[in-house]
């Protein structure tokens, strides 16, 4: 997750799905952007509409005979990982899942809870943005993680999220940082040499030690 688009957040869910999958572990991958560029890295272009996506999903949960939500899931071309894609649609599905908030249903929680067992390790890949969306997604995992690169923009991201994510604590005490990590970072400039030391310092235990 990251407020901050463009840093990588899509790339390093696809990532940690492979490498999880290639340590053997069996890895379900959500897509809750609704430009579905994560669905269209496992062979789901969102240009093309499914039966089987994200929105149909919700709006399922939503009625009042939902079906098995295993019906929704969709294998991909990487051996140990499916997805439930993503695509235009969904800014729809979104208007359904933040209604249902008012019932006090979390459509991402009943995901995890039905879907957890089937899984090792489930990720979500979430759009740029701190809005009740996301909000829903932290609310109901336990772990975020947030890709930066060497730039104000990224960094002033990054930031937005922590302190997003420190108030959904509230909510969901559960909920802790992984690492925030530096991504396609150009070590070579004079920014790099700056920021990085800078950042590091500044927060600490929370950055990862890896420079992408």
């Amino acid at each position: 997750c990251s407020h901050k688009g463009g840093v990588g957040k899509t790339t390093s869910t696809a990532c940690f799905a492979d490498l999880l999958s290639k340590r053997g572990y069996h890895v379900l991958v959500i897509d809750t952007d609704s430009q579905g560029n994560l669905s269209k890295r496992f062979g789901y272009p969102p240009q093309q509409h499914y039966e089987k996506t994200l929105t149909q999903l919700v709006d399922d949960i939503l009625s009042d005979e939902p079906h098995p939500m295993t019906d929704f899931i969709c294998p991909t071309q990487n051996k140990g990982i499916d997805i439930i894609p993503c695509d235009d649609r969904y800014a729809e599905g979104v208007k359904h899942l933040l209604s249902a908030v008012m019932l006090g249903i979390n459509a991402y929680k009943l995901i995890i809870h039905e879907l957890s067992t089937n899984y090792d390790f489930i990720l979500f890949d979430t759009k740029p943005a701190v809005d009740d969306d996301v909000k829903q997604v932290m609310l109901a995992t336990q772990w975020v993680m947030i890709p930066t690169d060497a730039a104000d923009d990224s960094i002033d991201g990054a930031r937005n999220t922590l302190k997003f994510l420190k108030a959904i604590r509230r909510g969901n005490p559960d909920l802790s940082v992984a690492g925030v990590f530096f991504n396609a970072v150009n070590t070579r400039t004079s920014v790099a040499h700056d920021y990085v030391p800078q950042i590091r310092e500044a927060w600490g235990p929370l950055m990862l030690t890896p420079i992408i």
